[in-house]
């Protein structure tokens, strides 16, 4: 079942938010990005507090009361482009273990649905490139590589 998370649900959001920074700082990146320990906590909670302003996206898909995947992302504002405003997801994750299960495609067709009901006509993430797995999800989806973000160390 797809809802959205509640403050209820704040400690297994910030368990499964970590399992995504862990994931992320076992990858040898260039050496500055790293996530912070207790990030998760403060992802979380930054977005919790967002909730009833209707500018984020902060749902999961729960197997009875276990959140097993989760999506969360926010409206950017694009005053200099046609399309005005976007939903920019800053976290799909889906939980060890369950991945497979089309948890994260349910989410997806979920976040298309809220983008229509508010208007936004264009939905945004990033990849890491070294994260292979997501790149082959995100590749097999409905979503299409559109600009390459770079990046250089000072």
């Amino acid at each position: 079942m797809i809802r959205d998370l509640l403050e209820s649900d704040r400690n297994q959001t910030i368990e499964l938010v970590n399992q995504f920074f862990r994931r992320v700082n076992e990858f040898e990146l260039d050496g500055l990005f790293r996530i912070r320990p207790r990030a998760a906590t403060k992802f979380t909670d930054i977005y919790f507090k967002l909730i009833g302003t209707g500018k984020v996206y902060m749902r999961g898909y729960f197997l009875e009361d276990e959140l097993v995947s989760l999506v969360i992302g926010r409206i950017e504002e694009k005053p200099h482009l046609e399309e005005e405003r976007s939903l920019f997801i800053d976290l799909a994750v889906t939980k060890l273990g369950k991945k497979k299960n089309g948890y994260m495609s349910a989410l997806l067709k979920d976040v298309d649905i809220w983008c229509l009901e508010k208007n936004i006509p264009a939905i945004e993430l990033r990849a890491i490139l070294k994260n292979e797995e997501a790149i082959q999800f995100w590749n097999k989806s409905s979503f299409e590589p559109f600009y390459i973000r770079y990046r250089k160390r000072v």
